[in-house]
């Protein structure tokens, strides 16, 4: 299990509604599309699959894939949308729960798809690290990885240092039946080297019969660098092909919003 103990996608089922009214872009979609190109239907594996944002309309374009995460909210919530689809989409999708650190991957993929930031969810570069060798073994010789972060270099950005300040943050709105969610987030401890920042949280569920659910967690969270993605691909016997510094598939340079890895299995 990660050093976060508390998964807070899987505190209550209403977060992974929540999720979907919050990221509901698709451009990163529309790069991965681009960079499979015209090859052949592929075996492609999404760890942290969440509400198969991603993961859906790459089946529905013929690929076969498996989704992992660690939240069942998340997952139930996606296999709601899966039984939407026509049968022969359905049949090109499974979904597993799973803890992405201690769990057993799948293997055999064409594919591995870590996309919106999900190296986020991790609380440190350990970790991360141990997410970029799994794809490399989960992968066929030849195949590659989608990779793709918010960019920070050097030390831990200014604003990720105010200490004892109460925010605002995920997940915060109102569903559709009427439960309202709310969560406050205030920073505890950093460390600017290590790039390393502990949150203290607290998530508010008010459902409509007027009952609230409170849970208080701390979340560790480490921003990988582009330097420490690359070193990490290369290290795990990856060759990278392409970094990418937007979902637009403009070339990454240092200014770029986002460092997005193309790399193949060597």
């Amino acid at each position: 299990m990660s050093h976060n103990k508390t998964n807070m996608y899987d505190i209550e089922p209403h977060i992974a509604e929540i999720y979907d009214q919050t990221d509901t872009y698709s451009d990163d979609v529309e790069l991965i599309r681009k960079l499979i190109g015209n090859r052949r239907p592929l075996r492609i594996l999404e760890p942290f699959c969440g509400t198969g944002r991603i993961l859906i309309p790459l089946a529905v374009d013929g690929h076969e894939v498996v989704g992992l995460d660690q939240a069942k909210g998340m997952l139930d919530r996606a296999s709601m949308k899966i039984r939407e689809l026509p049968e022969q989409v359905r049949n090109r999708i499974s979904l597993h729960e799973a803890d992405v650190i201690t769990d057993e991957w799948p293997i055999s993929f064409d594919l591995v798809v870590l996309g919106g930031n999900c190296l986020y969810e991790l609380a440190t570069a350990e970790e991360q690290e141990e997410c970029i060798i799994r794809a490399f073994d989960s992968l066929r010789t030849g195949g590659y990885i989608y990779l793709d972060n918010n960019h920070m270099e050097g030390t831990l950005h200014e604003t990720w240092q105010r200490l004892d300040v109460d925010e605002k943050a995920f997940p915060a709105g109102t569903c559709k039946d009427g439960t309202c969610i709310q969560t406050q987030r205030k920073t505890i401890w950093f460390d600017i080297n290590q790039r390393l920042v502990r949150y203290r949280r607290c998530t508010i569920i008010t459902f409509v019969d007027g009952n609230a659910k409170k849970q208080e967690y701390l979340m560790q969270c480490h921003p990988p660098s582009k330097v420490e993605v690359q070193t990490w691909l290369e290290k795990s016997g990856f060759t990278v092909k392409q970094v990418y510094g937007d979902r637009s598939g403009n070339p990454y340079n240092e200014k770029a919003p986002r460092a997005i890895f193309w790399a193949k299995k060597k």
